[in-house]
């Protein structure tokens, strides 16, 4: 499985950046990977997580895939969670590095927005093909 990856650079005297690379536009992630991004114990992103799908934010069937193997004859599984997961987690921790996450995501969607000739005062309208389950 093609994973993509993100990283936050912190240089000494240089502004913070972030590099991605996107498979499919998204990048997938397990929770030790999501731990290390955001500089936070794996613990805390399993708590936010938990919130996040209890309180339904996003569905958990639709954010995650379940990479399952076989190693010395005992089947494992990896979870891997999406850049949606991704985003909405930088905006439900602290840390500095969530924080540059955050403004990277904001940055990036400005960029993307003036590319297309978006106007500052355009009315935007984005169809969504689903939100929600019943």
């Amino acid at each position: 499985m093609n994973t993509g990856f993100i990283e936050i650079i912190k240089e000494e005297g240089k502004s913070p950046s972030v590099e991605a690379w996107l498979v499919n536009n998204t990048v997938w992630l397990t929770k030790n990977e999501l731990a290390r991004l955001f500089n936070v114990y794996t613990q805390t992103i399993g708590n936010h997580l938990r919130s996040i799908f209890k309180s339904h934010l996003l569905w958990e069937n639709d954010v995650s895939y379940t990479y399952r193997y076989v190693d010395k004859g005992v089947e494992k599984q990896i979870v891997y969670y999406n850049l949606d997961v991704l985003i909405f987690l930088s905006y439900h921790i602290a840390s500095l590095e969530a924080q540059i996450f955050r403004k990277f995501v904001s940055s990036v969607l400005r960029e993307h927005l003036q590319k297309d000739g978006i106007k500052k005062d355009a009315k935007l309208v984005w169809f969504f093909h689903h939100i929600g389950k019943n």
